[in-house]
């Protein structure tokens, strides 16, 4: 399988850093084929998003990462995630990646767009200080609703799976030991899409089934 592992971290010195690579080692180790990209190390900008799907308007590092993007199978994104969202760094790659005639088409006259990207999986890998119980049952777990219907979903990953890491604030070296060890355990067995993208391809319906999120636990 062709893995692709993206860091949102702003920082190359991060945890989620870390968790990038161990997911990326336990990926390679066991043969599939990787590319790790820490956006850290990617000149992502602040300007507009292409709302057209004019290839002339999308950025050099932009067009890389699409071709990163169409190279996989599998994308597992890592993220810390600042007051309830992902960093602007990522949600700005996010917008400048995944951008009309490229990630989704839509047609006139019908609610839901083609999902292009079909026939590729997903694993978001959330570093976090809040609690696991309140961001899943205060809060309504926002950013994995946000992952699973807005972004990856609209886009055609299926099935996408989420792993939430907390308290980072409180957490000691053996534990985020522990939270690597789980890391690459997941990276060695990347899940694999529901559909190839060749059968993926014809497919314009949205998804909206509800995706397992896998807790760490003690």
């Amino acid at each position: 399988m062709k893995v692709l592992v993206v860091c949102g971290h702003p920082r190359t010195e991060s945890f989620c850093a870390a968790l990038a690579q161990a997911y990326a080692d336990g990926a390679a180790a066991a043969g599939h084929e990787v590319r790790l990209r820490l956006l850290a190390n990617v000149p992502v900008d602040l300007e507009p998003p292409s709302m057209t799907p004019d290839p002339s308007a999308v950025a050099e590092w932009a067009r890389e990462a699409q071709a990163d993007v169409l190279w996989c199978d599998h994308l597992s994104v890592v993220t810390p995630m600042y007051w309830g969202m992902v960093s602007a760094t990522l949600k700005a790659w996010i917008d400048r990646v995944f951008t009309s005639g490229f990630a989704y088409k839509f047609h006139s006259g019908k609610p839901w767009p083609d999902k292009l990207l079909a026939g590729r999986s997903a694993m978001v890998i959330i570093t976090s200080d809040t609690p696991w119980f309140v961001f899943r049952w205060v809060w309504g777990a926002p950013l994995i609703k946000q992952f699973r219907h807005q972004i990856f979903g609209l886009c055609g990953f299926k099935p996408v799976r989420f792993t939430y890491f907390a308290m980072m604030i409180r957490s000691t070296p053996e534990k985020r030991q522990h939270w690597l060890e789980i890391t690459r355990k997941k990276g060695a067995k990347p899940e694999a899409p529901a559909v190839s993208a060749a059968t993926a391809s014809s497919s314009s319906t949205a998804s909206t089934g509800a995706q397992e999120c896998v807790v760490p636990r003690e």
